[in-house]
């Protein structure tokens, strides 16, 4: 049956040959969310999600455990720690003090604060600590080398002491016994004073057992024989090396004297031993009853 002219033919799903998978649906939303791009809608539920993790973080007080704990999963836990330049130190005392928890990750590892409680060691001149990522510690020590042995006073303890006057350790070994002894407040700080005064006399060092400070000002030396040598405030070097040569010749310091003053620059003046004394009150007494005995005898 033929059909109207101008009459138009519906059909139930569109016009007939458009294909349906390039059909824009009726229902297609509008406006800005028709403007966003593919995806935009997984990101923002990730972002959300992400969002209240990190709020209940905040909330839990544990927002540095899980990052840490987090990025050591990623691979960035310390696996190594490199120690050098250590040699009085303990390498155990050192991470001891390091104090590197299992599972601790070099991002959240406070190496300023390592490095603080590392120069809490007497030994420790200076240290470094730096974070080789992923996973190493490296940490470079310099140690304090001995310079002397101080004690504070007669009755103190001795204590080993770098040229600086920082005390070290007051553990003495046999290896410091001749490291330089000064006595006196005071005096581990000058250490290097006394050391190169005497090292211009290497036979009189030889023979110096202790340097004392006297009063912050002078010197005083202690021969290993017992004999005290008092220097004086001003031109020690002066002093010293005139004694050097008075000895060579004489043989002083191997006398039987007990102090040799050297304070008044125009003199030198001795101390004999009580023995000495004793001895030679004797010989002048002897001395003066032959006189006498001459002169009545004449």
């Amino acid at each position: 049956m033929a059909k109207p002219a101008g009459q138009r033919r519906f059909f139930l799903f569109g016009r007939r040959g458009v294909s349906r998978l390039r059909r824009k649906p009726v229902w297609r939303p509008a406006g800005l969310i028709a403007a966003l791009p593919r995806g935009a809608g997984l990101a923002m539920a990730t972002a959300y999600l992400l969002a209240w993790g990190a709020y209940g973080m905040v909330l839990s007080g544990r927002t540095v455990e899980v990052m840490n704990d987090t990025t050591a999963e990623l691979g960035f836990r310390i696996s190594a720690v490199r120690i050098t330049g250590q040699r009085e130190i303990d390498e155990g005392d050192v991470l001891d003090t390091l104090s590197i928890h299992s599972g601790q990750s070099l991002f959240f590892y406070d190496a300023a604060a390592a490095r603080e409680r590392l120069q809490s060691i007497p030994w420790v001149q200076d240290v470094s600590v730096m974070k080789l990522y992923p996973g190493t510690l490296r940490v470079i020590i310099e140690e304090r080398l001995p310079a002397a042995l101080w004690q504070p006073s007669i009755d103190a303890p001795v204590v080993v002491v770098d040229s600086a006057g920082k005390v070290i350790t007051d553990r003495l070994e046999t290896r410091y016994a001749r490291l330089p002894r000064v006595v006196g407040a005071g005096a581990e700080q000058r250490v290097a004073e006394i050391t190169s005064l005497l090292d211009d006399v290497p036979e009189l060092q030889k023979k110096v057992r202790a340097s004392m400070l006297v009063s912050n000002r002078r010197w005083d030396l202690f021969l290993d024989n017992g004999v005290q040598v008092m220097l004086p405030e001003t031109n020690p070097q002066k002093a010293v090396a005139e004694l050097e040569e008075t000895d060579k010749a004489s043989g002083l310091l191997d006398r039987d004297i007990t102090v040799v003053d050297l304070r008044l620059a125009d003199r030198l003046v001795v101390r004999l031993s009580d023995d000495a004394r004793k001895a030679r009150d004797e010989l002048v007494s002897a001395r003066n009853k032959a006189l006498k005995k001459r002169e009545q005898d004449a």
